[in-house]
C-alpha cells in the first residue's frame, strides 16, 4: 500500500471517527494535580472497554510497534503514537525500510492504561471496505455556554497534551467558538473524566481515531 494513501486514509480515520466531550466546572489546567496516566484512574474500565479502528501501525528503529496518531511524509515513513501490545509482522503482510516496518490495518482491543492491547487479529485495510470505519458524521460542536479565553485554550491545549502523551497527539483551537479540538489514537476513561471534572461543558471536543465497539 503506497504512502501517499496510507495518510489519506489515516487523516480520514481521525477527521471522521470523533467524540464530543463535555463537563462541569472551572478551567484547571494548571492545578498541578496526578496525572490520570500515572494512577489507576479509569484502568479498569478502559480494560472492558473495546476499541476499533482502521489506522496505521509502524515500528522504526527508535520505538516498537505503535498506532500513528500522525505520520510524517516520507520514505519510509516516520512516526508513532501508543504503544501495541501482541503485535506480530510476521502475521500480517506489511512494507519494510531502512529498519521501519507499517501498514494500514482494522485494530481491535483494549486498553491498559499505557498501552493497547489487541484482543483480535489485525485485519490488513486491503481485506475491508474502508467506507465502513470512514463514513461517519462531523462531531456536533455545541457553543459552550462559558467560551473559553485564548489564554485558557492554550494552557489547555497543552495541560491535556502533557498529561495523556499516550493517546492525545495533537490539538487546535476555535477562537470564534472558544473550544478546544484534541485529536487522540483512543478516548480512555480517564480522559473522558479528567475534561468532565476540570473544564467548562462544550468546551472541548474530542476526535478519536478508535472508537468503543458497540
Amino acid at each position: 500500500m503506497g504512502t501517499e494513501s496510507m495518510l489519506l486514509r489515516l487523516a480520514s480515520a481521525a477527521a471522521l471517527m470523533a467524540l464530543a466531550a463535555c463537563g462541569a466546572g472551572e478551567p484547571d489546567a494548571g492545578n498541578g494535580g496526578e496525572s490520570p496516566t500515572d494512577s489507576d484512574a479509569g484502568t479498569g474500565a478502559d480494560e472492558e472497554r473495546v476499541y476499533e479502528g482502521l489506522l496505521t501501525v509502524i515500528e522504526t528503529p527508535d520505538h516498537g510497534p505503535q498506532l500513528a496518531g500522525a505520520i510524517a511524509q516520507s520514505y519510509p515513513p516516520q512516526g508513532g503514537g501508543l504503544d501495541v501490545t501482541g503485535w506480530d509482522w510476521e502475521a500480517v503482510e506489511h512494507e519494510s525500510s531502512q529498519g521501519t516496518s507499517w501498514g494500514d490495518y482494522v485494530v481491535t482491543g483494549t486498553f491498559d492504561g499505557e498501552a493497547f492491547v489487541l484482543t483480535e487479529d489485525p485485519v490488513p485495510a486491503s481485506e475491508v471496505d474502508p467506507s465502513e470505519y470512514r463514513d461517519q458524521d462531523e462531531p456536533e460542536v455545541t457553543e459552550p455556554a462559558e467560551p473559553l479565553s485564548k489564554a485558557d485554550m492554550e494552557e489547555i491545549s497543552k495541560d491535556l497534551t502533557e498529561r495523556f502523551p499516550e493517546t492525545v497527539f495533537a490539538s487546535r483551537q476555535d477562537p470564534e467558538l472558544g473550544v478546544v479540538y484534541i485529536d487522540t489514537v483512543l478516548v480512555p476513561v480517564a480522559l473522558e473524566d479528567y475534561i468532565a471534572e476540570n473544564y467548562p461543558e462544550d468546551t472541548v471536543v474530542l476526535s478519536a481515531m478508535l472508537r468503543p465497539v458497540e
